[in-house]
Order: C-alpha cells, then sequence, then structure tokens
C-alpha cells in the first residue's frame, strides 16, 4: 500500500448581501466583509458547490 495526498478542487458559490451608495461602493464592502470574515463563519454563506474534482494526487514516501 502507497500513501497518497489527494488535493480536491470545488467551485463554490457564497452569497451575502452589503448596503451601500452605489455599485463601487458594494464592491468594496463585500471586499471587506469577505476578508474581515472568520473563516469558521463562511459556511453560514455558502449557497452552492459544482465542479468537485481532485486536482493533484502525489504519491507520499512511505517509512
Amino acid at each position: 500500500m502507497k500513501t497518497y495526498e489527494i488535493e480536491y478542487f470545488q467551485t463554490a458559490t457564497y452569497r451575502f448581501e452589503v448596503k451601500a451608495e452605489n455599485e463601487d461602493a458594494a464592491h468594496d464592502a463585500a471586499d471587506e466583509f469577505w476578508v474581515t470574515l472568520p473563516k469558521s463563519k463562511e459556511h453560514e454563506y455558502l449557497h452552492d458547490v459544482d465542479d468537485s474534482f481532485i486536482d493533484r494526487l502525489t504519491v507520499k514516501a512511505d517509512a
């Protein structure tokens, strides 16, 4: 048996709302929201996951 390291790639869609005066301000507010959102809270905004596939499979040296 060999050990393999797997990289699993997914395209995820997150949805959230921001209030802003115009489209540029909305982009800025969305960026600020997402950058400051704790990773532990991201799942609350997960809408959908598509295109899941193994991106890389690498054999590891077994001891």
